[in-house]
């Protein structure tokens, strides 16, 4: 039987929301579904990211508080050398009351840490048999057929596998084409349906014949730890998060000078009514990405003025894909003479 995509189901998904981010112990059985959908929660997540050769791992706490239509997923991922994954040091995403996500502050240009609360959003509810599973958490916007089993364990425990029906699916066809050969899909949830684990993995194959390579991609999430939290605490998270979310926005790149002294100027008024609550680590790490922007913002905006200043010193730091879909960073050729090809096409 063919389950529908989780993106048209709108029966289970606003338990099953909350279920993600707080242990079946944590929900009384006594109070209507629909007070327990307002229930303040979070959760801190384990992930395991890998495309190619380059994989990345990181930590994701999620707070879920209410929000106009629903409620917001306001998140925050560290990668183990400090960075942010997500590109900024905070995010946020609506779900709405049909629990359909919608993304809001996240850097499109790193779409690592939104896969990943889409995947979990979205994980469950399957059925046994032929159905779909969603591609979203190997990097792809469309549903992946698959044959699913379901076992259940002494303890209660549920586990879900899907495995790609049909043999393979080409992704792309043309000079470029791209084949997906493996994917796999594993769910652990408890035996009221809370996800506690997942894993995500899918073999490509880039290319034909002499010219083929094969790309293993995988996203691997473990949640660590979920509980309520209190009204205060909510309250806490819900303040920081309208305080930060529009400094937030400035540090994108581009941005003017004039604009990002507005947004310091904002953000120094009231930033210590923030530093000691839920967020006051993103409040620390805003203060210093708001200077190197308005250090950035300062320059010229003339592209050749500002070229001209960049003469006889280091290239500043990059990394984009290549025609094949590799990531090139600048750090690959140090000690090497390299010739940049800028060139557009309308």
């Amino acid at each position: 039987m063919r389950s529908r995509p989780w993106t048209e189901s709108a029966l289970w998904k606003p338990l099953l929301v909350l279920l993600f981010l707080v242990p079946l112990s944590a929900v009384s059985m006594e109070i209507p579904v629909q007070e327990e959908e307002t229930k303040s929660a979070k959760a801190v997540w384990s992930v395991e990211r890998v495309r190619g050769e380059d994989t990345v791992q990181y930590e994701v706490t999620i707070y879920q508080i209410p929000a106009p239509g629903g409620h917001r997923w306001v998140w925050r991922a560290v990668a183990s050398d400090g960075s942010f994954p997500g590109g900024f040091p905070i995010g946020s995403m609506l779900i709405q009351g049909t629990g359909k996500p919608r993304p809001e502050l996240f850097d499109p240009l790193s779409p690592g840490v939104m896969e990943m609360l889409l995947s979990v959003h979205g994980a469950g509810g399957h059925e046994n048999g032929l159905g779909w599973a969603d591609g979203t958490p190997v990097g792809f916007r469309r549903q992946i057929p698959v044959e699913r089993k379901e076992v259940t364990a002494a303890d209660g425990m549920i586990t879900q596998t899907g495995i790609l029906a049909g043999g393979e699916i080409v992704v792309r066809g043309g000079v470029r084409t791209l084949r997906m050969t493996e994917f796999t899909e594993i769910l652990h949830m408890s035996a009221g349906g809370s996800l506690k684990s997942a894993d995500w993995v899918t073999t490509l194959i880039r290319g034909e014949d002499d010219n083929a390579r094969t790309e293993k991609r995988q996203l691997k999430v473990q949640r660590l730890e979920a509980g309520l939290i209190d009204a205060e605490e909510s309250r806490e998270v819900q303040s920081g998060y309208e305080f930060l979310a529009p400094v937030v926005r400035v540090l994108r790149k581009g941005m003017s000078l004039a604009a990002v002294e507005i947004a310091e100027k904002m953000f120094n008024e009231d930033r210590k009514d923030h530093e000691k609550g839920p967020l006051g680590d993103v409040v620390k790490e805003v203060a210093g990405l708001l200077k190197a922007s308005k250090k950035v913002a300062a320059q010229p905006l003339d592209p050749d003025v500002r070229a001209r200043k960049m003469i006889g010193k280091p290239a500043p730091a990059f990394t984009l894909d290549d025609i094949d879909g590799n990531q090139v960073t600048l750090e690959d050729y140090k000690g090497k003479t390299l010739l940049l090809a800028f060139w557009g096409y309308s």
